[in-house]
């Protein structure tokens, strides 16, 4: 038996109208309003025409039906562990006319503030399919974009694209440079955000593009450029300075993954110094995003990380820049006709947007949405 939901009130509150002005706009009285708001009530169609009139919005937008045991089965990105228990809380899209589903990890602080958009029912132990129930109406989830990368910064971009865009959701999948374009490849993202520094070519990003999507015509677009270096306790008690530092004995190191772009410039950066990994103590200790590792160092479990700038400041830690990183957005080429790819272009260009981004301290904003055209195809 499907049930009418509504987002009446929801859309209200945006408008900034009170309910007694709602009410007269549409020709209703404040009591059949309160009602509709309240769920409580059906409104006919030429009420619920009346009111999306006014709030400037589809129908849809403010009423909807959902089946009360409305399942749907998504497939399981790979590489994710779990979800394989009830009521565990995921994030979805639909790629290529099937839905994806990304678990929210209970572990993952950043996750406890991510709405989830659907509860995990039951998973299939023969392959990565799921069963879900949606907590969003299925034509909002339609609209979600997935973001896979690393950098803080992306959740900026989700949130002005959203302002611009209302019902469109930019979902932030945070995983390392190289999982991201594995995760892209396999259709489990509509973009992938990367900074991988190639030293053969002296370029970035472009050709770990060609490797992983061989002929595949795709576009590259500038994110922003951010520094990243050391993160440090504040003041910086233990004098580090420069990368041969961070192989004294008493300096507790927490890395990244393998293929993450923080990885590969500390990989780097030894590497120039002449100090071996196995040098650094705590090389194989390894977390999985800019803002853990920053949490690490800031809680004394580290004594030192790369990370992106915008991660240390927010921890209030002290910085040692390494390098300027240029952070790109890639996907392909056919997903340009998606308006929704032109939407995410527009926003990263526009002023809101990249001041905002500056404001965290260590992005410069100025090629923010342009085409990196060397990649356009193939």
């Amino acid at each position: 038996m499907a049930r009418l939901e509504t987002g009446l009130r929801r859309a209200r509150l945006k408008s900034g109208l009170k309910q007694s002005e709602l009410a007269k706009r549409a020709g209703i009285s404040r009591q059949t309003l309160s009602v509709l708001e309240s769920g409580r009530g059906k409104p006919s169609t030429s009420v619920a025409l009346h009111l999306a009139r006014v709030l400037g919005c589809r129908v849809e937008e403010l009423f909807w039906l959902r089946d009360e045991a409305g399942e749907i089965t998504a497939e399981l990105a790979a590489g994710a562990e779990g979800p394989r228990t009830k009521s565990e809380r995921v994030v979805i899209g639909s790629i290529a006319g099937r839905w994806v589903a990304h678990p929210l990890s209970r572990e993952d602080p950043l996750a406890l503030t991510t709405p989830a958009d659907a509860l995990l029912v039951r998973a299939s132990r023969a392959d990565q399919t799921v069963r879900l129930r949606p907590l969003r109406p299925p034509e909002a989830l339609q609209a979600n974009v997935l973001v896979a990368g690393c950098d803080p910064g992306l959740s900026v971009l989700a949130g002005h694209v959203e302002d611009r865009w209302p019902g469109q959701r930019l979902r932030w999948i945070p995983v390392g440079s190289d999982a991201a374009l594995k995760m892209l490849g396999r259709g489990h993202a509509h973009l992938a955000g990367a900074h991988l520094f190639d030293e053969e070519t002296g370029q970035y990003n472009l050709p770990f593009v060609r490797r992983a999507f061989g002929g595949r015509p795709m576009m590259v677009v500038t994110f922003a450029h951010l520094e990243e270096g050391f993160a440090i306790a504040k003041g910086n008690p233990l004098r580090i300075r420069k990368p041969e530092d961070i192989a004294r004995p008493e300096i507790r190191l927490v890395n990244r993954e393998p293929g993450a772009g923080a990885r590969r410039l500390l990989d780097r950066v030894l590497r120039k110094a002449r100090v071996p990994a196995s040098a650094v103590e705590g090389y194989e200790n390894l977390l999985s995003g800019h803002l853990q590792v920053a949490q690490a160092v800031a809680m004394g479990a580290a004594d030192v990380g790369v990370v992106a700038r915008s991660a240390a400041i927010a921890h209030g830690l002290d910085f040692i820049p390494l390098s300027e990183e240029r952070f790109d957005l890639v996907f392909p080429k056919e997903w340009s006709a998606d308006a929704r790819a032109g939407w995410i272009v527009e926003t990263l260009e526009g002023r809101a947007f990249r001041r905002e981004l500056a404001s965290l301290g260590g992005y410069d904003t100025r090629q923010s949405g342009q085409v990196v055209t060397e990649l356009n195809v193939k």
